[in-house]
C-alpha cells in the first residue's frame, strides 16, 4: 500500500533539462521580489529578521537545486518535493504578512501550482491546488466579509479556487502529454536490436535504449547524465568517435572500432552518427546508433581465409588497372624518342620519364607480389623494444635535415619478446613510421611506445599529423588505397598481412585533439 502511494506521488518530468534551469533561475528572481515585498511591510525588527531567515533558507534551497541539476542533469524526487514545499511556504508567509487574501502576491500561488503540474505531474498539481485553496479559505474565513456585500467576498474566493484547479489541470495535462510521448519513443527504441544513445553538444548522455546498455554492459538507470567517454571507451585510449563527430561537426556512417566493455574481451562496434539541429540550424546534440559486429567479424575473417584465391583474383584486376597508366607513359615516351633523336634535351626528358615510370611499375608489381605471397616466416625470439630502437635510429639518420621533427621512444625496463620473423616485423615498423613522418610533412612529434599487457605486446605509433577521418580508417588497409599524390597504396596492406600471419592485430584510430595512433598487438612469447 505504502509503495503504491509513493509510486503514485513520484514526480514525473520528461521535458528538456533547459526548462529546469529556467525554472530555477525564475524561482530565485521571484524570491528576491518577495524578499523586497516582505521587507517593506515588516512591522518590527524581530519580525523582519524572521522573514529574512525564511527567505535566506529558500535561497539556499534554490541554489542547491541548481547545483544538483548541474551535477546530475536531473533532480531527485526528494529534492523536487522539498523545493516545492519551500516555494509554497515562502509564498504563503509572504501573503500572510502582506494583507492576506487581498495581498498583491496571491497570484504567486498560481505559479506554484503551475510549477508543480509541469515539473511533477497532474496529481501533484491537484495536491498543491488543494493546499492553496485551503490556505486561502483560512484567510477568507478569518476575515469578516463587508457587511454591505458579503456575497462578493466569497465570490472572490470561488474565482481563485477555480483558477487554482484550472492551472493544475492545464499544467498536469501538459506533463502527461510529454511523458506519454517520451514513453512511446522509449518503447520504440527499446524494441530495436541496435543500440541508440543521444548526447548533447558536450557529450553528456541524455537518453539510451536497452540494447545499448546490453552491448556496452551498462546498467540502464545509471547511464543518463554521464559523459559518453565514460561509457563508450575505445581500445588503447583512442578518442571516442562520438566526441570526434561533435568536435569535427561531421557525421560518420558504419565506422568500426573496438570498445572496452569491462569484460575480458573487447567488442567490435559499427557506429553511425547523426547530429541534431534546432529550427535555426544550431547543433543541439547527436544521435548515435551502433551494432555489435564481434561475431560478424569472426565470420568475416573465416570467409577471408577460405576465399584467399578469389581475393587474389580481384587484386589482379586492380593490379592491371594500376599497371595500365605507367605502361602507357613508357610507351608514349619511347614512341616520342623515335621521332626526337636529334634533340638531346628532349631525349633526356623522355628517358627520365621512362625510367621513373619503370620504377613505379616495379614498385606496383613488387608490392602486389609481397601482398599475394603467403607470408611464411621463420619463428624465432624477437625483442620488439630492440627493433623499435633500431627503427628510431634509422629514422633520425634519414631525416637529420628536418630540425622540426621530434621522435620519442618509450620502452619498458624489461624486453618485450614475441615469436616471429624479425625482418618482417622491422618492415612493419618502418612502414608505419615512414607514413607518420610523411603525414606530418617532416615536422611535429612522433611517439613510439612499447608495452606489455595481458600476455600481449603492444606497440603504439602516435603522430601529430592531420589524423584520419573515422569513415576512412577501415579503408587504409585495403590494397591500392592511398590518399598520397604519389603512392601505390600497398604499404599498410602488406603490414596487415604480416601482422595477421603473426597472429596479431593492427588498427588505426584518431587521437584526441588531432593526429593518428597506429596500434600493433602481437602475442607475447610464453
Amino acid at each position: 500500500m505504502n509503495r503504491s502511494v509513493l509510486r503514485f506521488l513520484r514526480p514525473s518530468y520528461d521535458g528538456p533539462a533547459a526548462w529546469l534551469w529556467v525554472v530555477g533561475a525564475a524561482r530565485i528572481a521571484v524570491l528576491l521580489l518577495l524578499a523586497v515585498g516582505g521587507g517593506v511591510v515588516s512591522v518590527s525588527a524581530e519580525f523582519g529578521l524572521f522573514l529574512a531567515g525564511i527567505y535566506a533558507a529558500a535561497l539556499v534551497s534554490s541554489l542547491w537545486y541548481l547545483v544538483a541539476l548541474r551535477r546530475e542533469y536531473s533532480v531527485s524526487a526528494r529534492l523536487t518535493w522539498t523545493q516545492m514545499f519551500v516555494d509554497f511556504g515562502v509564498v504563503a508567509v509572504t501573503i500572510s504578512v502582506t494583507s492576506g487574501h487581498s495581498s498583491v502576491f496571491t497570484f504567486l500561488l498560481v505559479i506554484v501550482i503551475l510549477e508543480a503540474g509541469v515539473l511533477m505531474g497532474l496529481v501533484q498539481g491537484f495536491l498543491f491546488a488543494c493546499l492553496s485553496s485551503a490556505f486561502m479559505f483560512f484567510h477568507f474565513f478569518s476575515t469578516a466579509p463587508p457587511p454591505d456585500d458579503p456575497v462578493m467576498h466569497w465570490y472572490n474566493f470561488l474565482i481563485q479556487v477555480i483558477a487554482f484547479f484550472f492551472t493544475a489541470v492545464i499544467s498536469g495535462y501538459w506533463n502527461q502529454r510529454v511523458s506519454r510521448m517520451k514513453q512511446f519513443q522509449r518503447e520504440i527504441l527499446d524494441n530495436m536490436n541496435s543500440g541508440f544513445l543521444i548526447t548533447d553538444t558536450k557529450g553528456i548522455v541524455l537518453a539510451v535504449n536497452r540494447a545499448a546498455c546490453q552491448v556496452l554492459n551498462l546498467v540502464e538507470g545509471d547511464v543518463a547524465g554521464r559523459h559518453i567517454e565514460g561509457i563508450m571507451r575505445p581500445e588503447a585510449g583512442a578518442e571516442c568517435p562520438v566526441m570526434t563527430a561533435l568536435r569535427l561537426h561531421k557525421d560518420f556512417a558504419s565506422y568500426e572500432f573496438r570498445v572496452n566493455t569491462g569484460q575480458e574481451a573487447s567488442k567490435l562496434l559499427g557506429l553511425t552518427t547523426s547530429r541534431m539541429r534546432d529550427a535555426r540550424g544550431h547543433e543541439t546534440g547527436l544521435i548515435a546508433s551502433f551494432t555489435d559486429l564481434t561475431e560478424m567479424a569472426h565470420m568475416r575473417n573465416e570467409l577471408q581465409k577460405q576465399d584467399r584465391m578469389a581475393a587474389i583474383g580481384q587484386l589482379s584486376a586492380g593490379l592491371a588497372h594500376e599497371i595500365r597508366n605507367p605502361v602507357a607513359s613508357i610507351r608514349g615516351a619511347v614512341a616520342e624518342l623515335q621521332r626526337s633523336t636529334h634533340s638531346p634535351e628532349i631525349v633526356e626528358r623522355l628517358t627520365a620519364i621512362a625510367l621513373r615510370e619503370s620504377d613505379h611499375l616495379n614498385e606496383i608489381v613488387s608490392g602486389f607480389l609481397d601482398f599475394a605471397r603467403n607470408p611464411d616466416h621463420r619463428r624465432e625470439q624477437v625483442d620488439c623494444c630492440a627493433i623499435a630502437a633500431e627503427v628510431k635510429q634509422q629514422l633520425e639518420l634519414k631525416y637529420a635535415h628536418a630540425p622540426d621533427l621530434r621522435i620519442a621512444l618509450h620502452l619498458p625496463p624489461t624486453p618485450c619478446r614475441v615469436l616471429g620473423d624479425p625482418t618482417q616485423i622491422r618492415q612493419v615498423f618502418t612502414n608505419i613510421v615512414q607514413n607518420a613522418v610523411e603525414a606530418m610533412e617532416e615536422r611535429g612529434g612522433l611517439d613510439i611506445s612499447v608495452a606489455m599487457s595481458r600476455a600481449v605486446v603492444e606497440i603504439r605509433f602516435d603522430d601529430g599529423g592531420p589524423g584520419i577521418a573515422p569513415d576512412k580508417v577501415s579503408r587504409i588497409f585495403e590494397p591500392f588505397y592511398t590518399e598520397k599524390e604519389q603512392g601505390v597504396g600497398m604499404g599498410l596492406a602488406i603490414c596487415m598481412r604480416i601482422i595477421t600471419a603473426h597472429d596479431g592485430t593492427i588498427h588505426a584510430a584518431s587521437r584526441p585533439g588531432g593526429g593518428t595512433s597506429m596500434i600493433v598487438r602481437l602475442p607475447a612469447m610464453k
